[in-house]
């Protein structure tokens, strides 16, 4: 049989009777044959005709057609389930298929949920060794993680899921959830899904599902963090970390931290069968969490391996990854999130909602302990305007270029260039803050191709006639060391714009957030901002020791 010719003939039909089912069900007819034949393409051909039949389904319910409608939706259905026990997409559609929209998981969150689906996906398909997701509470990543354990579940019910968490409020949670897609009577449609994957044996105390059949590792398990493992739990088909930190309080306690990636290093990580794929979900409260640990161990070992860390406020807009609709309401909204933001301290809000954790007891430049100023000294000029600037070493770096006012041994942050944009962009940004600003000097960090970086800004001041003393200087002292030596300094001496007089998604927002978020370990995402400020407190400061002192202009 010629299956490209019959597709070709079937979809003649579709579009000269668009609205008549019978061609759809032969082309869904056709996907199933030939899946035997090519899996990839005959699914391929499902999801594009999946369009077709959305766009069916809703004219036929426009024109009041609801035989036709009826007759769409149970086609869509069919379709879904076709896919369901291959994709997590379908998988997810499909097992709810049919409720309500307000009573939906995934339907209405699937405009942000699906970046974490197809990762999933990927874990799925063997594409994955290891997968990391943070996201705030309550947007349902522990959902999602419940339904891609019994879709893994009804796939291979052979093999043990082992779910790990802190506390057993959580674990019971996790494993009732579970549970409400695989009890009958359900509204939930797992057993369209996976017919053969019955329910056989459950037990609330130790917490275990089994399916198809009882077994020493039952299908799944979930177990507390701090419950004794040894002999009672395996994992062949997913090991599935959910929350391991309890909260803030045990984040701020190192010991307690250590304490329990001691735990899921030396016990819990070797139940997990070789091969089995691991996925950690939860909140970055902290740099030494055990999702930090995690990732780096994955990533010395080389594992193939994917982090999603997304920010309830995006950086860029300021506005929520998260909105969606519930009993007609929009919840998660930007301001929602903005009034979070407001009444949380900037510790809190960045781990918590933000995925950016620090430890604020290890803060080199707390935000509290800053200067701040809302307007310079109106009763005298300032003694100097310099610019120093740290340029990018790398794709991943920013150009970093505080501008500062110097009245005597008070240094203000005017203004400052805070840029990880190709050079072509942050060259003309350096340029035109230093003659906005008036800048008369600028030094410019000479290392790799700084030295280049300013020659091409002093170009551009020349041709724009505007006189500015550049030069370049190289540093060859440790990075942290220079930092951490300057800070004193710039806690006394530097004054910073209070936060209410410059925009949160403003250059100089993101600029302040690296230097209050800087810890004295040093482990940092970036630290081009903390480094500006050392090489420009180095800068004034002058010979080693000495304290920083501007002698005013005589002329």
């Amino acid at each position: 049989m010629n299956y490209l010719k019959l597709k070709e003939s079937i979809e003649k039909a579709i579009h000269a009777h668009p609205m008549e089912v019978e061609p759809y069900n032969d082309f869904f007819d056709l996907c199933r044959e030939y899946e035997k034949i090519d899996f990839t393409v005959a699914h391929e051909w499902n999801h594009s005709m999946r369009v077709y039949i959305g766009w069916a389904l809703r004219s036929a319910v426009e024109r009041a057609d609801f035989t036709a409608a009826e007759r769409f939706d149970n086609l869509l259905f069919r379709s879904l389930l076709f896919g369901a026990p291959h994709f997590f997409d379908d998988y997810l559609q499909a097992v709810e298929y049919g409720k309500p929209l307000d009573k939906k998981f995934y339907q209405p969150r699937r405009h942000y949920l699906k970046r974490y689906v197809d990762a999933y996906q990927e874990i799925l398909d063997g594409k994955l060794d290891f997968l990391s997701i943070s996201m705030p509470k309550r947007a349902g990543k522990s959902q999602l993680g419940i339904n891609f354990t019994n879709m893994l579940s009804g796939k291979y019910p052979d093999r043990s899921t082992l779910m790990e968490g802190t506390g057993d409020d959580l674990v019971k949670s996790f494993y009732l959830g579970c549970l409400e897609y695989l009890q009958t009577p359900s509204d939930y449609h797992f057993y369209d899904i996976f017919p053969e994957s019955k329910l056989v044996q459950t037990n609330a105390d130790t917490k275990i599902i089994n399916l198809l059949h009882k077994s020493r590792f039952p299908t799944v398990m979930c177990r507390s963090i701090d419950a004794r493992q040894v002999g009672l739990s395996e994992a062949t088909n997913l090991l599935y970390l959910d929350d391991c930190v309890e909260g803030r309080e045990e984040a701020k306690n190192r010991q307690r931290l250590d304490d329990k990636w001691e735990i899921i290093s030396g016990d819990i990580i070797g139940r997990a069968i070789e091969g089995t794929p691991i996925v950690i979900c939860g909140t970055r409260y902290s740099l030494y969490d055990p999702i930090g640990h995690l990732q780096e161990e994955m990533k010395k070992q080389g594992k193939r391996m994917k982090v999603i860390e997304t920010p309830a406020l995006d950086p860029v807009t300021d506005e929520s990854n998260f909105e969606y609709m519930r009993e007609g309401k929009k919840i998660f909204t930007t301001q929602y999130f903005r009034d979070q933001r407001e009444m949380l301290s900037a510790e809190q809000f960045e781990s918590e909602f933000q995925q950016q954790p620090f430890e604020a007891k290890g803060l080199l430049f707390p935000e509290k302990s800053l200067n701040y100023f809302f307007e310079l000294p109106v009763d005298r000029d300032p003694d100097s305007i310099i610019a120093v600037c740290d340029t990018a070493d790398t794709g991943a770096d920013y150009c970093a270029m505080p501008i500062a006012a110097v009245y005597g041994d008070e240094v203000y942050i005017v203004d400052v260039v805070f840029d990880d944009s190709p050079p072509e962009v942050t060259k003309p940004e350096c340029a035109k803050s230093i003659m906005d600003n008036q800048v008369v000097a600028g030094t410019f960090e000479s290392n790799n191709a700084g030295t280049y970086f300013a020659r091409d800004v002093q170009q551009i001041l020349t041709e724009k006639k505007y006189v500015c003393n550049i030069r370049t200087k190289r540093t060859i002292s440790n990075k942290q060391t220079r930092i951490e030596f300057a800070s004193d300094n710039i806690l006394k001496h530097f004054y910073f714009k209070d936060p209410s007089t410059y925009a949160r998604n403003s250059q100089y927002a993101e600029f302040m957030k690296q230097v209050t978020t800087y810890t004295r370990s040093g482990k940092v995402p970036h630290d081009d901002a903390p480094d500006s400020l050392s090489l420009l407190e180095n800068e004034l400061r002058g010979p080693v020791g000495a304290k920083v002192e501007i002698f005013k202009r005589p002329c």
